[in-house]
């Protein structure tokens, strides 16, 4: 492949997807599940949730077996001390659920792709038989007690002190919406109980982008961890509108760090500039039969970074493995690309 130039994006050449199995080995490639010498991968924790930008942690065990995954080391061996050591931390960053970043990107990406997940939930507070006077007193007091960790525990017995009783969903609801608004993050688990502690308490460098240079960030991230992707891909992972999803990826685009790819059938997708440097070798080797079948955990960003999962797996396989209706995923087998099941 020709290296498009970046100087001039109006003549910029669209790179071909010849195949579905270069588009699953170029994913496989940028996701750090299979190796490249254009894009050597990250050594260590942080470099690889950084590198990531966010990995879903609904599962919290599962989540750091996605970074474990990425590092080349064995299920189970990360955890949630090695994680605030390295200075990476599980948050609601986007869509509503958790996520593992690195502390310094929690509050930028949640500030950018929370907004429509938080006016959603305003909405529910009264089918929860919670007022917005009762919200802003457990956030008050919350925040007053969160220069320490507290427990889930301690913060239902916090709210139930202030006449809010946590029960029927109320607690859950109430401890997500804060974490969306940035302020508050989870800390290390204490007796393996979540813990919640302020945002700048635990984060002395926290990275500053907003407006277009959000935007802007968000996009090349992606596309560059994530892609092949298209705009519709982008704005699911983020829970960006449409428009901001668009206009996010015309911004990474003039970078020239991001560049367009065409598929077999018509979509324009986009990835990292230094794919072009991968291999003809490096990307059947990623698709090869021969190599051992991965194992993921749940939720794993192979699958759930993308709106449209068939370029990966058959619809069988997908309601095997989900995400179902509930939302669920399971730990599943990727074998030459392709999910083939669950495990």
């Amino acid at each position: 492949m020709t290296r498009p130039d970046a100087g001039n994006l109006g003549a910029m050449t669209v790179l071909p997807l010849p195949t579905t199995a270069d588009l699953r080995a170029r994913r496989l490639i940028a996701q750090l599940l299979a190796p490249s010498a254009a894009h050597p991968r990250p050594n260590d924790l942080n470099g690889v949730a950084s590198y990531l930008t966010a990995i879903q942690a609904q599962n919290a065990a599962a989540g750091r077996d996605g970074l474990a995954l990425r590092l080349g080391i064995a299920p189970g061996a990360v955890t949630p001390a090695d994680l605030a050591e390295a200075q990476v931390v599980r948050s609601w960053s986007q869509r509503g659920t958790h996520h593992l970043l690195a502390a310094r990107d929690v509050r930028w990406i949640t500030l950018l792709c929370s907004p429509r997940v938080q006016r959603a939930s305003q909405k529910r507070r009264g089918r929860l038989g919670l007022t917005d006077t009762d919200v802003d007193r457990c956030r008050d007091a919350l925040l007053a007690a969160a220069g320490t960790p507290v427990t889930r525990t301690g913060a239902y017995a916090l709210f139930r002190s202030i006449g809010v009783d946590p029960d029927d969903g109320r607690g859950p609801h109430m401890l997500r919406h804060f974490g969306g608004e940035g302020d508050l993050i989870q800390g290390t688990p204490i007796g393996g109980e979540e813990t919640f502690l302020l945002h700048d308490v635990a984060v002395a460098d926290p990275v500053d982008l907003t407006g277009p240079d959000a935007l802007r960030e968000i996009a090349v991230r992606y596309f560059r961890s994530r892609g092949p992707a298209t705009v519709h891909d982008l704005a699911w992972w983020t829970g960006l509108t449409m428009t901001d999803a668009k206009q996010a990826t015309a911004l990474a685009t003039a970078t020239g760090t991001v560049v367009p790819a065409e598929s077999t059938d018509g979509r324009t997708l986009y990835l990292a500039d230094w794919q072009v440097d991968v291999t003809d070798e490096e990307l059947a080797d990623a698709v090869s039969p021969d190599r051992p079948p991965l194992c993921l955990p749940a939720f794993d960003e192979y699958l759930m970074a993308y709106t449209d999962r068939s370029d990966v797996m058959t619809p069988e396989v997908a309601k095997e493995v989900g995400p179902t209706r509930n939302g669920l995923a399971f730990p599943c087998s990727v074998h030459a690309g392709t999910v083939t099941g669950r495990r």
